[in-house]
């Protein structure tokens, strides 16, 4: 049956009517494997996962309306879009190596996240649901790895829970598998805890909440790669900085990825229009390690690269996949029905006259016809004059630049690997992450590693600078503002974000890169006017101010966005649109719809 399409039950009455696919040119073959395929993400074993109950009941973790609760898009009769189960030998690995009963396989199933549950969204509207395959998801991933941490934490201390489980896991109940059991389970939590730890910045608790539709990847990242290393009293920086999931659609072909661009893109032709897209892989390749994969950093002088979890094969063919993914079009049902078509035709051309006036494509660069990499626009951010006044918030792109980290089993190593400068006791977290990331693509991928060596996170940090301030924060900030003057050498401004394109933009709530301003309407306001506080979790979209929508009544709503908070400055972007009025802006909102 087709998605969308509507079944009877047999007493002929309609079944509800099945999601709506939009038309991002895949085959249901292809999307099944974008939603299952395994990165080498490891969170835990799947018999694990199987048997686990939530923290204060004895249903299982992995029951569909406990997954929702998190916003991961469940599916009838198969695990959420997004949780791959991967089985591979764990000879040599870390923390993913865990032994819990006598005569257990090397390779024993895990379950991980792949990019699909990030980078799916959902949106519902008149009953119907429509999935959009390459957009933002609304995932709250910090609520979900707590509540796991929480579940985790009460098998092992809650005896009837603990026997529950460990009934369901071991292969034989025998009380020898039992203490194997109970110190892999202890294994597990104690890493666990590390992890958040190092996340929260050294503390107990989070810095801030993300709330749905957010995270801080690269902080997660930067903290899972000092972990990586090993060294001793390492540092813990603060994940603060949570930014929007971005879209999909066209990212092949942008030459800088991420929201501050610190990655480039590259590729290796293979003749005719067949290409391997290293840049890709690298990027991909420091999300599963941000991301549970599994990587043995081994200290100098032992070459031959990093044995990791990696499934390169997979991560080339993702992005294989994305190559086909299409940006959606508005569709058809989403029409006001407030609005004739011969009123919403003249908003369009008046909107398309707006965009023009406001020179947007400046920055929101259409991409071209063809295959082929196009250069993003990056915006600098300033410390002060005309053009600061259109700075968003610049936690992301500043803890991109500053954040260090003892270097740890990576002291010695090449920062490029195979070529360049011996990193030193503590260096940029940036250069620690490309390091790693070479060398688990070394050891899995040497056709392509040192080309990736020399193009993976092409950032030039900003020098190190004595500064009289006594504010931490505030010395960040005027190193990151400075590291922009000048930026010679480098053709890209490294305290930057991207302009990324508009097409499909519609379905890419909520907006800014730190997802801080609810609706497209809402973003066409000036700063001063956009709201202050919003809700967010629910699926139902709001045709009109094209987002989701904020009031408390809408189901799913639990979050209270509040940009009062660090990182959650919804200021900038300014760009003449606070001199427009409301007609105005509904016609450019009308216009954006159609792209």
């Amino acid at each position: 049956m087709l998605a969308g399409t509507v079944a009877c039950k047999p007493n002929g009455k309609p079944l509800p009517p099945g999601p709506d696919y939009t038309d991002s040119g895949w085959t249901e073959a292809g999307r099944t494997k974008w939603y299952e395929a395994t990165q080498g993400s490891r969170l835990m074993p799947f018999e694990w996962f199987n048997a686990l109950e939530q923290a204060d009941s004895e249903r299982p973790f992995r029951d569909d309306a406990n997954l929702e609760s998190f916003r991961f898009l469940t599916r009838k009769d198969a695990l959420p879009a997004g949780f791959a189960v991967d089985k591979q030998s764990d000879e040599g690995f870390t923390f993913s190596k865990l032994r819990w009963y006598e005569g257990q396989p090397k390779d024993e199933p895990w379950i991980g996240l792949n990019c699909s549950a990030c980078h799916t969204a959902q949106l519902s509207y008149q009953g119907q649901t429509h999935v959009v395959d390459g957009g933002p998801s609304l995932l709250d991933f910090q609520s979900f790895i707590e509540a796991l941490d929480r579940s985790l934490t009460a098998t092992r201390t809650d005896p009837a829970k603990f026997d529950r489980f460990a009934k369901k896991v071991l292969k034989s109940d025998t009380p020898a598998n039992r203490v194997m059991l109970t110190q892999a389970l202890d294994a597990l939590i104690k890493w666990q805890a590390t992890i958040d730890r190092m996340n929260n910045g050294g503390e107990a608790q989070a810095p801030i909440r993300y709330g749905f539709a957010r995270l801080d990847a690269f902080g997660h990242i930067f903290n899972k790669v000092a972990l990586l290393a090993d060294a001793p009293g390492q540092t813990a920086n603060r994940s603060d900085a949570p930014v929007s999931y971005p879209f999909l659609w066209d990212i092949y072909r942008q030459d800088r990825l991420q929201w501050n661009g610190i990655v480039s893109s590259g590729r290796i032709g293979l003749g005719g229009d067949r290409y391997v897209d290293f840049g890709a892989i690298g990027r991909n390749a420091g999300e599963v390690i941000g991301v549970f994969g599994d990587v043995i950093v081994r200290p100098v002088p032992k070459m031959g690269g990093f044995p990791s979890s990696l499934n390169v094969t997979n991560l080339d063919w993702l992005e294989v996949q994305l190559r086909h993914a299409k940006a959606p079009k508005w569709p058809e049902s989403f029409n006001d029905a407030a609005i004739t078509p011969a009123q919403r035709q003249t908003m369009v051309a008046s909107g398309r006259d707006l965009f023009d006036q406001l020179n947007c494509e400046a920055c929101h660069i259409t991409p071209p016809a063809g295959d082929s990499v196009y250069k993003v626009a990056m915006t600098p951010l300033q410390p002060s004059g005309a053009q600061a006044v259109n700075n968003t918030d610049p936690w992301m792109a500043c803890n991109a630049l500053t954040y260090t980290a003892k270097t740890g089993r990576l002291q010695g190593r090449k920062d490029g690997y195979i070529s360049g400068t011996p990193l030193p006791p503590e260096a940029p977290l940036a250069t620690m992450l490309a390091t790693t990331v070479k060398g688990a693509l070394l050891a899995k991928w040497k056709e392509i590693a040192e080309i990736v060596a020399t193009t993976f996170i092409g950032v030039r940090l900003p020098p190190e600078i004595e500064l009289a301030i006594e504010d931490e924060d505030e010395a960040r900030l005027e190193k990151c503002f400075r590291a922009n003057v000048p930026a010679t050498g480098n053709a890209v401004p490294p305290f930057a974000y991207k302009g990324r394109p508009l097409d499909g933009i519609w379905a890419t709530a909520p907006f800014l890169h730190n997802g801080s301003v609810p609706s497209l309407f809402d973003l066409m306001r000036a700063p001063a006017d956009r709201p202050k506080t919003f809700q967010l979790g629910t699926r139902e979209y709001d045709v009109v101010n094209v987002g989701y929508r904020q009031d408390a009544a809408a189901p799913g709503n639990s979050f209270r966005f509040d940009t009062s908070l660090r990182g959650n400055s919804n200021s900038g972007h300014v760009y003449g649109v606070d001199k427009l009025n409301d007609d105005q802006r509904r016609a450019l909102v009308e216009y954006l719809k159609t792209l």
